[in-house]
């Protein structure tokens, strides 16, 4: 396999996993073993917004960079591009058959959008209970839940400044659910709130930050934890006014 066809399968890999939420030495290691696993010498550095690659073999030096503007959680994906790379150590496949693979990855068949939008409504409803809710509280943040389901997906559209959604989100939290709790009696505004934010919370992100911390990549678990810290800043921002709008509407007792 030509030097400059490992290069592109390399990045293309380490792309994938960066884009999809995946930590940097995970990312990192994933492109040294396959360029090494088809004889390149090989450095990678990455950041949680750039893959760099440097190789080295038999044409010389060559390097490229690959800018990722936007992240999401997707631990399929990851999955899928950790055992093509462990294959690829295994059986050294050709360049075709793995950007086949990469490419089917890529493409590969999304939750429905009915899917999400229960699994909104279903971790609301758990997380509700799980606060020490009552029935009541569980099945408010269920309905604020499917809300949050259907904001999730207007916002994976794209949208050039992520942070928009997490505010609104947070919002919508706040303010369905000091609505849901004056029309239910016996509920709580504050449980049912916090069962229906637990869905935007960035968990991943603040793991991986840490994990990044404990393997020596200070820059890339810095960042990760900034980026988190500041979802969470927005989020509660979003759910403080959606709160204090109804609070000093005088509609609900507190």
């Amino acid at each position: 396999m030509e030097q400059d066809q490992i290069l592109d399968i390399a990045i293309r890999s380490g792309s994938i996993l960066l884009k999809c939420g995946a930590e940097t030495y995970r990312v990192e290691d994933t492109i040294s073993r396959i360029c090494k696993s088809y004889g390149l010498t090989c450095e990678a550095f990455v950041l949680p917004t750039g893959v760099f690659v440097s190789v080295e073999g038999q044409k010389g030096i060559s390097t490229i960079c690959k800018r990722i503007p936007s992240r999401t959680v997707d631990l399929t994906m990851i999955s899928k591009v950790n055992d093509l790379s462990r294959r690829i150590e295994k059986s050294k496949p050709a360049y075709d058959e793995v950007i086949g693979e990469l490419d089917r990855i890529t493409q590969c068949e999304k939750y429905s959008n009915i899917t999400i939008i229960l699994c909104f409504a279903f971790t609301a409803f758990v997380y509700a209970l799980l606060f020490g809710g009552s029935q009541y509280d569980a099945l408010c943040a269920l309905a604020v839940g499917i809300v949050l389901g259907f904001i999730r997906l207007v916002f994976s559209k794209g949208s050039s400044f992520p942070f928009i959604e997490y505010f609104v989100g947070g919002f919508a939290a706040g303010f369905l659910g000091s609505i849901a709790a004056s029309l239910v009696p016996h509920s709580n505004a504050y449980v049912v709130t916090i069962g229906a934010v637990t869905n935007m919370l960035p968990g991943v992100a603040l793991t991986n930050g840490i994990r990044d911390l404990l393997h020596g990549d200070s820059v890339s678990g810095l960042t990760r934890l900034g980026e988190a810290l500041m979802v969470v800043a927005v989020i509660a921002a979003g759910t403080g006014i959606g709160l204090s709008i109804w609070f000093l509407g005088g509609s609900i007792q507190w």
